[in-house]
């Protein structure tokens, strides 16, 4: 049995699945988005645009 069909078997399972994988994509694009801010951030602007949400 993969995955898929265990999530389709089990509602509360296929929940707590795409609970755990969402919030590996948001880290990780919250991640590429620091990077992202950091590398293009005007210099000597005052606060890194990191941390300005």
């Amino acid at each position: 049995m993969d995955v898929r069909e265990l999530c389709n078997e089990d509602s509360a399972v296929g929940r707590s699945v795409s609970t755990a994988v969402a919030a590996v994509i948001a880290d990780r694009l919250d991640s590429a988005r620091t990077r992202l801010l950091d590398l293009f951030a005007p210099h000597g602007s005052g606060t890194p645009l990191a941390y300005a949400r």
